[in-house]
């Protein structure tokens, strides 16, 4: 108990700096430019019907709510964890640049309980953008496609394929940039991104993208909805798209728990 008012104090010194930085909100939204530009092109039969004119007679399909919505957030998965890691990466640094960090050691509060506020303020304020980007393409969609049940899946699909992803990168991006320069953990991490997570199996090479450590939730998404990602075909159980939950998540947490043992180590060596 004597951690939480801690945790919560500095998760509100987090959300507050990071919600008001323009980086955040400029990265995310020109992130969000390719997302939404991807998604018309996959999405547009979903969302306004289109003319299947391989069979005898040509039959008409008509639009798709659930489709146009699994699709968008297939695509924000696949490019909005991206973002979010590259805001995140220099939250240490910055507090190590001006001082922050020796104010805050100079008080006898637990380094963990501080660590994981940062984090968890961090994320909050990051994720406000996030919602406003995909609530935006939720509302077109159900413009153009009416039903109340989209707003349901829609809320499903954010938490089950986006969210997982998001506190993966988080808790790396945090805490990595501890031990290597925050321009070459950002250099490393949109190659890894790229490798990890969207590289297509045509290109023979090893790769993590039809493995549960896939971040961007082609398991999820396959597992929880039945719906296929772009190149990915899983055939995978609603378990194993739990367990690749479970698997990001807990991975994410991994790293703040490593990061409050090394950090902690390297105090008590000054």
């Amino acid at each position: 108990m004597h951690s939480l008012p801690i945790i919560s104090g500095a998760l509100r010194y987090e959300f507050r700096m990071q919600i008001r930085r323009r980086s955040v909100w400029l990265v995310l939204i020109l992130i969000s430019v390719i997302v939404y530009l991807l998604w018309y092109v996959f999405a547009e039969q979903a969302l306004h019907g289109h003319l299947r004119t391989e069979v005898t007679p040509p039959q008409w399909i008509p639009p798709s709510q659930s489709d146009a919505i699994l699709f968008l957030a297939q695509m924000m998965g696949m490019f909005i964890p991206l973002g979010v890691g590259l805001v995140l990466a220099d939250r240490l640094a910055r507090d190590r640049k001006i001082h922050v960090d020796e104010i805050f050691d100079s008080f006898s509060s637990a380094f963990g309980a501080r660590l994981l506020g940062k984090y968890l303020g961090s994320v909050l304020a990051t994720l406000i953008p996030v919602l406003l980007i995909y609530a935006i393409g939720i509302g077109y969609t159900l413009s153009q496609v009416p039903g109340s049940q989209g707003i349901l899946l829609a809320l499903e699909a954010f938490a089950a394929i986006l969210l997982p992803g998001i506190l993966f990168v988080a808790g790396f991006s945090i805490t990595l940039p501890a031990i290597i320069k925050v321009p070459l953990y950002q250099f490393l991490f949109i190659g890894y991104w790229f490798w990890a997570n969207l590289m297509s199996p045509r290109f023979k090479i090893p790769t993590l993208t039809s493995t549960m450590l896939n971040a961007a939730g082609p398991y999820a998404q396959e597992g929880f909805f039945h719906f296929q990602w772009i190149f990915l075909q899983l055939n995978i159980t609603t378990l194993q798209g739990i367990e690749s939950v479970a698997l990001l998540i807990g991975l994410g947490v991994f790293a703040i728990v490593a990061a409050w043992s090394y950090l902690g180590w390297q105090k008590a060596h000054r």
